[in-house]
Protein backbone atom coordinates (compact mmCIF):
# COMPACT_ATOMS: atom_id res chain seq x y z
CA UNK A 1 0.00 0.00 0.00
CA UNK A 2 1.40 3.40 -1.00
CA UNK A 3 -0.06 6.51 0.67
CA UNK A 4 -3.50 4.90 0.83
CA UNK A 5 -6.21 7.20 2.18
CA UNK A 6 -9.80 6.26 2.99
CA UNK A 7 -12.37 8.76 4.20
CA UNK A 8 -15.80 8.29 5.72
CA UNK A 9 -18.25 11.06 6.68
CA UNK A 10 -16.59 13.02 9.46
CA UNK A 11 -13.48 10.86 9.74
CA UNK A 12 -10.29 9.97 7.87
CA UNK A 13 -9.97 6.27 8.67
CA UNK A 14 -6.66 5.78 6.82
CA UNK A 15 -4.41 8.77 6.19
CA UNK A 16 -1.62 8.17 3.62
CA UNK A 17 -0.92 4.67 4.95
CA UNK A 18 2.20 2.89 3.66
CA UNK A 19 2.40 -0.86 4.24
CA UNK A 20 4.76 -3.39 2.65
CA UNK A 21 4.22 -7.12 3.32
CA UNK A 22 6.81 -9.50 1.91
CA UNK A 23 6.64 -13.14 0.87
CA UNK A 24 7.88 -15.49 3.57
CA UNK A 25 7.19 -12.91 6.29
CA UNK A 26 4.83 -12.62 9.26
CA UNK A 27 4.01 -8.93 9.53
CA UNK A 28 2.20 -7.60 12.59
CA UNK A 29 -0.39 -4.83 12.01
CA UNK A 30 -1.08 -3.23 15.38
CA UNK A 31 -2.89 -0.30 16.92
CA UNK A 32 -5.61 0.64 19.36
CA UNK A 33 -9.29 0.21 18.55
CA UNK A 34 -10.17 2.90 16.04
CA UNK A 35 -6.59 3.26 14.78
CA UNK A 36 -7.52 2.21 11.23
CA UNK A 37 -6.56 -1.48 11.17
CA UNK A 38 -10.00 -2.69 10.11
CA UNK A 39 -10.10 -0.20 7.23
CA UNK A 40 -6.72 -1.46 5.98
CA UNK A 41 -8.01 -5.05 6.08
CA UNK A 42 -11.23 -4.14 4.28
CA UNK A 43 -9.30 -2.22 1.63
CA UNK A 44 -6.97 -5.15 0.97
CA UNK A 45 -9.94 -7.55 0.77
CA UNK A 46 -11.93 -5.36 -1.63
CA UNK A 47 -14.69 -4.32 0.78
CA UNK A 48 -13.56 -0.67 0.57
CA UNK A 49 -11.77 1.12 -2.26
CA UNK A 50 -9.19 3.79 -1.40
CA UNK A 51 -9.88 7.48 -2.07
CA UNK A 52 -6.19 8.08 -2.80
CA UNK A 53 -2.97 6.12 -3.08
CA UNK A 54 -2.06 2.81 -4.70
CA UNK A 55 -2.12 -0.89 -3.96
CA UNK A 56 0.55 -2.98 -5.67
CA UNK A 57 0.94 -6.73 -6.00
CA UNK A 58 4.43 -7.93 -6.94
CA UNK A 59 5.26 -4.33 -7.84
CA UNK A 60 2.32 -3.90 -10.24
CA UNK A 61 -0.56 -1.51 -9.37
CA UNK A 62 -3.88 -3.33 -8.94
CA UNK A 63 -7.49 -2.29 -8.36
CA UNK A 64 -9.14 -4.45 -5.69
CA UNK A 65 -12.69 -3.54 -6.61
CA UNK A 66 -14.45 -6.36 -4.76
CA UNK A 67 -13.82 -9.38 -2.49
CA UNK A 68 -13.98 -11.58 -5.61
CA UNK A 69 -11.11 -9.63 -7.17
CA UNK A 70 -9.17 -9.84 -3.89
CA UNK A 71 -9.49 -13.63 -3.91
CA UNK A 72 -8.36 -13.75 -7.54
CA UNK A 73 -5.28 -11.73 -6.53
CA UNK A 74 -4.47 -14.26 -3.80
CA UNK A 75 -5.74 -12.32 -0.77
CA UNK A 76 -7.45 -14.42 1.92
CA UNK A 77 -8.71 -13.13 5.28
CA UNK A 78 -9.56 -15.16 8.38
CA UNK A 79 -11.73 -13.10 10.73
CA UNK A 80 -12.89 -13.66 14.32
CA UNK A 81 -16.36 -14.43 12.95
CA UNK A 82 -15.76 -17.40 10.66
CA UNK A 83 -17.13 -17.65 7.14
CA UNK A 84 -17.78 -21.37 7.47
CA UNK A 85 -21.06 -23.25 6.99
CA UNK A 86 -21.52 -25.25 10.22
CA UNK A 87 -23.84 -27.86 8.67
CA UNK A 88 -21.37 -28.83 5.92
CA UNK A 89 -18.31 -31.06 6.13
CA UNK A 90 -14.71 -29.89 6.41
CA UNK A 91 -14.05 -30.87 2.79
CA UNK A 92 -17.15 -29.02 1.55
CA UNK A 93 -16.15 -25.88 3.44
CA UNK A 94 -12.60 -25.98 2.11
CA UNK A 95 -13.98 -26.11 -1.46
CA UNK A 96 -16.91 -23.75 -0.92
CA UNK A 97 -17.67 -21.88 -4.15
CA UNK A 98 -15.30 -23.99 -6.25
CA UNK A 99 -16.43 -27.60 -5.96
CA UNK A 100 -14.46 -30.07 -8.13
CA UNK A 101 -16.66 -31.35 -10.96
CA UNK A 102 -16.38 -34.49 -13.08
CA UNK A 103 -18.78 -35.32 -15.90
CA UNK A 104 -21.08 -32.51 -14.81
CA UNK A 105 -21.32 -33.75 -11.20
CA UNK A 106 -19.52 -32.95 -7.96
CA UNK A 107 -16.45 -35.18 -7.63
CA UNK A 108 -16.80 -36.03 -3.94
CA UNK A 109 -13.73 -38.26 -3.82
CA UNK A 110 -11.53 -35.57 -5.38
CA UNK A 111 -12.92 -33.09 -2.86
CA UNK A 112 -12.01 -35.35 0.06
CA UNK A 113 -8.57 -36.13 -1.38
CA UNK A 114 -7.81 -32.45 -1.98
CA UNK A 115 -8.97 -31.50 1.51
CA UNK A 116 -6.90 -34.28 3.05
CA UNK A 117 -3.83 -33.08 1.11
CA UNK A 118 -4.27 -29.47 2.23
CA UNK A 119 -4.70 -30.51 5.86
CA UNK A 120 -1.62 -32.73 5.55
CA UNK A 121 0.40 -29.75 4.29
CA UNK A 122 -0.48 -28.01 7.55
CA UNK A 123 0.18 -31.23 9.51
CA UNK A 124 -3.32 -30.93 10.96
CA UNK A 125 -5.26 -34.05 11.97
CA UNK A 126 -8.87 -33.19 11.07
CA UNK A 127 -11.26 -35.61 9.35
CA UNK A 128 -12.36 -34.13 5.97
CA UNK A 129 -15.80 -35.72 6.48
CA UNK A 130 -16.32 -34.16 9.94
CA UNK A 131 -19.18 -31.66 10.20
CA UNK A 132 -17.64 -28.24 10.86
CA UNK A 133 -20.23 -27.34 13.51
CA UNK A 134 -19.05 -30.27 15.63
CA UNK A 135 -15.44 -29.04 15.72
CA UNK A 136 -13.80 -26.91 18.39
CA UNK A 137 -13.22 -23.21 17.74
CA UNK A 138 -9.50 -23.92 17.28
CA UNK A 139 -10.17 -26.62 14.67
CA UNK A 140 -12.61 -24.36 12.82
CA UNK A 141 -9.89 -21.71 12.73
CA UNK A 142 -7.55 -24.21 11.06
CA UNK A 143 -10.26 -25.15 8.54
CA UNK A 144 -10.54 -21.46 7.60
CA UNK A 145 -6.79 -21.37 6.99
CA UNK A 146 -6.92 -24.62 5.00
CA UNK A 147 -9.67 -23.08 2.84
CA UNK A 148 -7.38 -20.14 2.05
CA UNK A 149 -4.48 -22.47 1.20
CA UNK A 150 -6.70 -24.54 -1.09
CA UNK A 151 -7.57 -21.31 -2.92
CA UNK A 152 -3.84 -20.69 -3.53
CA UNK A 153 -3.72 -17.55 -1.40
CA UNK A 154 -0.40 -15.70 -1.32
CA UNK A 155 -1.39 -13.13 1.34
CA UNK A 156 -3.06 -14.42 4.51
CA UNK A 157 -4.71 -11.80 6.74
CA UNK A 158 -5.37 -13.18 10.25
CA UNK A 159 -7.57 -10.85 12.30
CA UNK A 160 -7.50 -11.63 16.05
CA UNK A 161 -7.06 -15.36 15.35
CA UNK A 162 -6.39 -16.32 18.97
CA UNK A 163 -9.11 -14.31 20.73
CA UNK A 164 -11.09 -17.43 21.69
CA UNK A 165 -8.22 -19.93 21.98
CA UNK A 166 -6.38 -21.42 24.95
CA UNK A 167 -2.60 -21.63 25.32
CA UNK A 168 -2.19 -25.06 23.69
CA UNK A 169 -4.46 -24.05 20.79
CA UNK A 170 -2.53 -20.81 20.31
CA UNK A 171 0.73 -22.76 20.12
CA UNK A 172 -0.76 -25.03 17.43
CA UNK A 173 -2.06 -22.05 15.43
CA UNK A 174 1.33 -20.37 15.58
CA UNK A 175 2.94 -23.56 14.29
CA UNK A 176 0.57 -23.48 11.32
CA UNK A 177 1.26 -19.79 10.68
CA UNK A 178 4.99 -20.48 10.63
CA UNK A 179 4.32 -23.33 8.19
CA UNK A 180 2.53 -20.87 5.89
CA UNK A 181 5.53 -18.53 6.12
CA UNK A 182 7.95 -21.37 5.37
CA UNK A 183 5.97 -22.17 2.22
CA UNK A 184 6.66 -18.66 0.94
CA UNK A 185 3.34 -16.90 1.56
CA UNK A 186 2.94 -13.52 3.27
CA UNK A 187 1.04 -13.21 6.56
CA UNK A 188 -0.52 -10.02 7.94
CA UNK A 189 -1.20 -10.73 11.61
CA UNK A 190 -3.51 -8.57 13.75
CA UNK A 191 -3.85 -9.17 17.49
CA UNK A 192 -4.29 -7.29 20.75
CA UNK A 193 -2.24 -9.96 22.56
CA UNK A 194 1.09 -8.18 22.31
CA UNK A 195 3.13 -10.88 24.05
CA UNK A 196 2.19 -13.44 21.41
CA UNK A 197 2.75 -10.91 18.62
CA UNK A 198 6.28 -10.17 19.82
CA UNK A 199 7.00 -13.90 19.94
CA UNK A 200 5.59 -14.66 16.47
CA UNK A 201 6.05 -11.83 13.98
CA UNK A 202 9.11 -10.74 12.01
CA UNK A 203 8.25 -7.02 11.96
CA UNK A 204 5.42 -4.66 12.90
CA UNK A 205 3.61 -1.65 11.50
CA UNK A 206 1.74 0.39 14.11
CA UNK A 207 -1.25 2.59 13.28
CA UNK A 208 -2.49 5.49 15.40
CA UNK A 209 -5.41 7.76 14.50
CA UNK A 210 -5.42 6.41 10.95
CA UNK A 211 -1.73 7.13 10.32
CA UNK A 212 1.40 4.99 10.44
CA UNK A 213 2.96 5.68 13.84
CA UNK A 214 5.82 3.20 13.40
CA UNK A 215 6.96 1.43 10.24
CA UNK A 216 8.28 -2.07 9.78
CA UNK A 217 11.98 -2.14 10.59
CA UNK A 218 11.80 1.02 12.71
CA UNK A 219 10.18 -0.53 15.77
CA UNK A 220 11.76 -3.30 17.82
CA UNK A 221 9.57 -6.37 18.08
CA UNK A 222 9.03 -6.32 21.83
CA UNK A 223 6.08 -5.34 23.97
CA UNK A 224 7.56 -2.13 25.41
CA UNK A 225 8.48 -0.72 22.01
CA UNK A 226 5.12 -1.67 20.50
CA UNK A 227 3.13 -0.14 23.37
CA UNK A 228 5.23 3.01 23.16
CA UNK A 229 4.39 3.35 19.46
CA UNK A 230 0.70 2.63 20.04
CA UNK A 231 -0.15 4.79 23.04
CA UNK A 232 3.05 6.48 24.18
CA UNK A 233 4.64 5.92 27.58
CA UNK A 234 1.95 4.31 29.72
CA UNK A 235 4.15 3.04 32.53
CA UNK A 236 2.98 -0.16 34.18
CA UNK A 237 0.75 -2.23 31.88
CA UNK A 238 -0.88 -3.79 34.95
CA UNK A 239 -1.48 -0.90 37.37
CA UNK A 240 -2.58 -3.02 40.32
CA UNK A 241 -3.56 -1.18 43.50
CA UNK A 242 -3.87 -3.46 46.51
CA UNK A 243 -7.03 -2.68 48.48
CA UNK A 244 -7.65 -3.68 52.09
CA UNK A 245 -10.16 -6.55 52.03
CA UNK A 246 -13.16 -6.43 54.36
CA UNK A 247 -15.62 -9.08 55.43
CA UNK A 248 -16.59 -12.02 53.22
CA UNK A 249 -19.10 -11.01 50.54
CA UNK A 250 -19.38 -14.18 48.43
CA UNK A 251 -18.85 -17.74 49.58
CA UNK A 252 -19.48 -20.96 47.68
CA UNK A 253 -19.24 -24.31 49.45
CA UNK A 254 -18.95 -27.69 47.69
CA UNK A 255 -20.69 -26.24 44.64
CA UNK A 256 -21.62 -28.71 41.88
CA UNK A 257 -23.87 -28.54 38.84
CA UNK A 258 -23.97 -32.23 38.03
CA UNK A 259 -21.64 -31.70 35.10
CA UNK A 260 -18.48 -29.61 34.68
CA UNK A 261 -18.33 -28.19 38.22
CA UNK A 262 -17.54 -30.52 41.13
CA UNK A 263 -17.27 -29.62 44.85
CA UNK A 264 -15.91 -26.08 44.31
CA UNK A 265 -15.37 -23.99 47.45
CA UNK A 266 -13.93 -20.49 47.80
CA UNK A 267 -14.70 -17.13 49.40
CA UNK A 268 -14.23 -13.57 48.17
CA UNK A 269 -14.04 -10.60 50.51
CA UNK A 270 -15.11 -7.02 49.96
CA UNK A 271 -12.38 -5.12 48.11
CA UNK A 272 -10.71 -8.32 46.89
CA UNK A 273 -9.98 -9.53 43.36
CA UNK A 274 -10.16 -13.32 43.32
CA UNK A 275 -8.74 -14.76 40.09
CA UNK A 276 -9.87 -18.00 38.48
CA UNK A 277 -7.23 -19.57 36.25
CA UNK A 278 -7.16 -22.69 34.11
CA UNK A 279 -7.38 -23.71 30.48
CA UNK A 280 -10.42 -23.11 28.29
CA UNK A 281 -13.08 -25.69 29.13
CA UNK A 282 -11.69 -26.27 32.63
CA UNK A 283 -14.94 -25.11 34.27
CA UNK A 284 -14.05 -21.49 35.09
CA UNK A 285 -16.94 -20.02 33.11
CA UNK A 286 -19.30 -22.72 34.38
CA UNK A 287 -18.62 -21.61 37.97
CA UNK A 288 -19.54 -18.03 37.07
CA UNK A 289 -22.69 -19.18 35.27
CA UNK A 290 -23.86 -21.09 38.36
CA UNK A 291 -23.27 -18.11 40.64
CA UNK A 292 -25.22 -15.86 38.25
CA UNK A 293 -28.17 -18.27 38.13
CA UNK A 294 -27.68 -19.33 34.51
CA UNK A 295 -26.95 -22.96 35.39
CA UNK A 296 -28.53 -24.96 38.22
CA UNK A 297 -27.00 -25.76 41.60
CA UNK A 298 -27.24 -29.54 42.02
CA UNK A 299 -25.42 -29.56 45.36
CA UNK A 300 -23.58 -27.14 47.60
CA UNK A 301 -24.37 -23.66 48.82
CA UNK A 302 -23.94 -20.03 47.80
CA UNK A 303 -23.80 -17.40 50.55
CA UNK A 304 -24.00 -13.63 50.04
CA UNK A 305 -22.77 -11.62 53.02
CA UNK A 306 -23.10 -14.74 55.16
CA UNK A 307 -26.68 -15.50 54.14
CA UNK A 308 -27.55 -18.59 52.10
CA UNK A 309 -29.32 -17.72 48.85
CA UNK A 310 -31.06 -19.66 46.09
CA UNK A 311 -30.16 -18.30 42.67
CA UNK A 312 -32.48 -19.96 40.19
CA UNK A 313 -32.18 -17.26 37.53
CA UNK A 314 -30.17 -14.18 36.60
CA UNK A 315 -33.01 -12.09 38.06
CA UNK A 316 -32.35 -13.74 41.45
CA UNK A 317 -28.62 -13.01 41.11
CA UNK A 318 -29.18 -9.38 40.15
CA UNK A 319 -31.51 -8.95 43.11
CA UNK A 320 -28.74 -10.36 45.33
CA UNK A 321 -26.28 -7.78 43.99
CA UNK A 322 -24.37 -10.06 41.62
CA UNK A 323 -23.23 -8.97 38.15
CA UNK A 324 -21.84 -11.02 35.25
CA UNK A 325 -19.69 -9.72 32.38
CA UNK A 326 -19.61 -12.70 29.96
CA UNK A 327 -16.57 -13.66 27.90
CA UNK A 328 -18.50 -13.20 24.64
CA UNK A 329 -19.92 -9.71 25.01
CA UNK A 330 -21.25 -9.64 21.44
CA UNK A 331 -23.52 -12.67 21.81
CA UNK A 332 -24.20 -12.75 25.55
CA UNK A 333 -23.66 -9.23 26.87
CA UNK A 334 -25.02 -6.60 24.50
CA UNK A 335 -28.25 -5.62 22.74
CA UNK A 336 -27.12 -4.46 19.33
CA UNK A 337 -30.47 -2.92 18.45
CA UNK A 338 -30.07 -0.48 21.37
CA UNK A 339 -27.74 2.46 21.91
CA UNK A 340 -25.24 2.56 24.76
CA UNK A 341 -27.68 4.22 27.17
CA UNK A 342 -30.31 1.49 26.90
CA UNK A 343 -27.61 -1.19 27.25
CA UNK A 344 -26.51 0.41 30.52
CA UNK A 345 -29.95 0.77 32.06
CA UNK A 346 -31.56 -2.50 30.97
CA UNK A 347 -30.79 -4.43 34.18
CA UNK A 348 -32.32 -1.85 36.53
CA UNK A 349 -35.39 -0.21 35.04
CA UNK A 350 -36.67 0.33 38.58
CA UNK A 351 -34.15 3.12 39.12
CA UNK A 352 -35.97 5.41 36.70
CA UNK A 353 -39.56 4.17 36.73
CA UNK A 354 -42.26 6.52 37.95
CA UNK A 355 -45.85 5.31 38.35
CA UNK A 356 -45.20 2.38 36.06
CA UNK A 357 -43.65 4.52 33.30
CA UNK A 358 -40.03 4.94 32.30
CA UNK A 359 -38.57 8.35 33.11
CA UNK A 360 -36.25 8.75 30.11
CA UNK A 361 -34.83 12.03 31.43
CA UNK A 362 -33.75 10.30 34.64
CA UNK A 363 -32.31 7.42 32.61
CA UNK A 364 -30.20 9.78 30.52
CA UNK A 365 -28.99 11.67 33.59
CA UNK A 366 -27.94 8.51 35.45
CA UNK A 367 -26.20 6.95 32.47
CA UNK A 368 -24.36 10.18 31.61
CA UNK A 369 -22.72 10.03 35.02
CA UNK A 370 -21.40 6.54 34.19
CA UNK A 371 -20.30 7.61 30.70
CA UNK A 372 -18.21 10.34 32.30
CA UNK A 373 -16.87 8.17 35.12
CA UNK A 374 -15.83 5.26 32.91
CA UNK A 375 -14.54 7.50 30.09
CA UNK A 376 -16.98 5.96 27.61
CA UNK A 377 -17.25 7.83 24.31
CA UNK A 378 -20.06 10.43 24.45
CA UNK A 379 -21.31 8.93 21.17
CA UNK A 380 -22.69 6.04 23.26
CA UNK A 381 -25.64 8.24 24.17
CA UNK A 382 -27.11 8.02 20.69
CA UNK A 383 -25.09 5.49 18.69
CA UNK A 384 -26.05 1.82 18.41
CA UNK A 385 -23.70 -0.19 20.59
CA UNK A 386 -22.53 -2.30 17.64
CA UNK A 387 -20.97 0.81 16.11
CA UNK A 388 -18.74 1.44 19.15
CA UNK A 389 -15.22 0.11 19.69
CA UNK A 390 -14.60 -3.10 21.64
CA UNK A 391 -13.23 -1.16 24.61
CA UNK A 392 -16.32 1.04 24.81
CA UNK A 393 -18.59 -1.98 24.47
CA UNK A 394 -16.86 -3.68 27.40
CA UNK A 395 -17.14 -0.56 29.55
CA UNK A 396 -20.85 -0.36 28.75
CA UNK A 397 -21.41 -3.91 30.02
CA UNK A 398 -19.59 -3.02 33.24
CA UNK A 399 -21.52 0.27 33.47
CA UNK A 400 -24.77 -1.73 33.32
CA UNK A 401 -23.91 -3.41 36.60
CA UNK A 402 -22.77 -0.23 38.28
CA UNK A 403 -26.12 1.23 37.21
CA UNK A 404 -27.77 -1.79 38.87
CA UNK A 405 -25.66 -1.18 42.03
CA UNK A 406 -24.09 -4.63 42.04
CA UNK A 407 -21.65 -5.47 44.85
CA UNK A 408 -20.18 -8.68 43.41
CA UNK A 409 -18.83 -8.66 39.85
CA UNK A 410 -18.01 -11.80 37.87
CA UNK A 411 -15.67 -10.65 35.08
CA UNK A 412 -15.09 -13.36 32.46
CA UNK A 413 -12.23 -12.43 30.06
CA UNK A 414 -12.94 -8.69 30.54
CA UNK A 415 -10.06 -7.52 28.31
CA UNK A 416 -10.43 -10.05 25.48
CA UNK A 417 -10.31 -8.37 22.07
CA UNK A 418 -9.63 -4.82 23.28
CA UNK A 419 -6.49 -2.77 22.74
CA UNK A 420 -3.76 -1.98 25.28
CA UNK A 421 -5.13 1.48 26.08
CA UNK A 422 -8.61 0.08 26.75
CA UNK A 423 -7.07 -2.74 28.81
CA UNK A 424 -5.28 -0.29 31.08
CA UNK A 425 -8.57 1.57 31.46
CA UNK A 426 -10.26 -1.71 32.48
CA UNK A 427 -7.50 -2.44 35.01
CA UNK A 428 -7.85 1.02 36.55
CA UNK A 429 -11.60 0.47 36.78
CA UNK A 430 -11.04 -2.86 38.57
CA UNK A 431 -8.82 -1.02 41.05
CA UNK A 432 -11.50 1.64 41.61
CA UNK A 433 -14.22 -0.95 42.15
CA UNK A 434 -12.08 -2.88 44.63
CA UNK A 435 -11.27 0.35 46.48
CA UNK A 436 -15.02 1.00 46.78
CA UNK A 437 -15.45 -2.38 48.45
CA UNK A 438 -16.79 -4.33 45.48
CA UNK A 439 -15.90 -8.03 45.33
CA UNK A 440 -14.50 -9.19 42.00
CA UNK A 441 -14.06 -12.65 40.50
CA UNK A 442 -11.65 -12.29 37.58
CA UNK A 443 -11.51 -15.05 34.95
CA UNK A 444 -8.69 -14.67 32.44
CA UNK A 445 -6.66 -16.77 30.00
CA UNK A 446 -3.95 -14.09 30.05
CA UNK A 447 -1.63 -15.41 32.75
CA UNK A 448 0.23 -12.11 33.19
CA UNK A 449 -3.05 -10.26 33.62
CA UNK A 450 -4.44 -12.81 36.07
CA UNK A 451 -1.34 -12.76 38.27
CA UNK A 452 -0.89 -8.98 38.16
CA UNK A 453 -4.50 -7.95 38.83
CA UNK A 454 -5.59 -10.59 41.37
CA UNK A 455 -5.07 -10.71 45.12
CA UNK A 456 -5.55 -14.47 45.29
CA UNK A 457 -5.86 -17.05 42.52
CA UNK A 458 -7.81 -20.30 42.39
CA UNK A 459 -6.85 -22.71 39.60
CA UNK A 460 -9.62 -24.78 38.03
CA UNK A 461 -9.00 -28.14 36.36
CA UNK A 462 -11.68 -30.56 35.18
CA UNK A 463 -14.32 -28.64 37.08
CA UNK A 464 -12.47 -28.70 40.40
CA UNK A 465 -10.61 -26.00 42.27
CA UNK A 466 -7.23 -27.70 42.58
CA UNK A 467 -5.21 -24.94 44.25
CA UNK A 468 -5.66 -21.53 45.83
CA UNK A 469 -2.73 -19.23 46.67
CA UNK A 470 -1.80 -15.54 46.85
CA UNK A 471 -1.22 -14.01 43.42
CA UNK A 472 2.13 -12.62 44.57
CA UNK A 473 3.32 -16.18 45.18
CA UNK A 474 2.06 -17.50 41.80
CA UNK A 475 4.00 -17.81 38.54
CA UNK A 476 2.86 -18.63 35.02
CA UNK A 477 4.51 -22.03 35.45
CA UNK A 478 2.42 -22.59 38.59
CA UNK A 479 -0.76 -21.84 36.64
CA UNK A 480 0.06 -24.27 33.84
CA UNK A 481 1.16 -27.00 36.22
CA UNK A 482 -1.79 -26.60 38.59
CA UNK A 483 -4.29 -26.56 35.72
CA UNK A 484 -3.42 -30.20 35.03
CA UNK A 485 -3.35 -31.28 38.68
CA UNK A 486 -5.85 -33.75 40.03
CA UNK A 487 -5.34 -33.30 43.73
CA UNK A 488 -6.96 -30.42 45.61
CA UNK A 489 -4.53 -28.22 47.56
CA UNK A 490 -5.38 -25.15 49.67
Amino acid sequence: MRAVTKRFPGVVANDAVDLVVKCGEIHGLLGENGSGKSTVIKTLTGVHQPDAGQILRDGTPVSISSPVVARELGVAAVFQEFSLVPSLSVAENIHLGRLPVKAGRVDWQAMRDNARAVLARLRVDIDPDAIVGSLSVASQQLVEIAKAIAANASLFILDEPTAALGQDEIAELHRVVREIKANGAAVLYISHRLDEVAELVDCVTVLKDGKVAARAGETEVNVEAIVGAMVGNVGDHYPKVVATPGETALEVTKLSNGGKVVDVSFAVRRGEVFGLGGVLGSGRTDIARIIFGLDPVVSGEILIHGKKVRLNSPADAIAAGIAYVPENRKFDGLFFNFAGIENMSVAAFGRFTRNGLLDLTAERSLTRELISRLAITPAAEERLVGLLSGGNQQKIVIARWLFARADILLLDEPTQGIDIGAKIGAYNLINELAAEGKSIVLISSDHDELIAMSDRIGIVSNGRLVETKPAAMTSKTDLVRAATAGETRQ
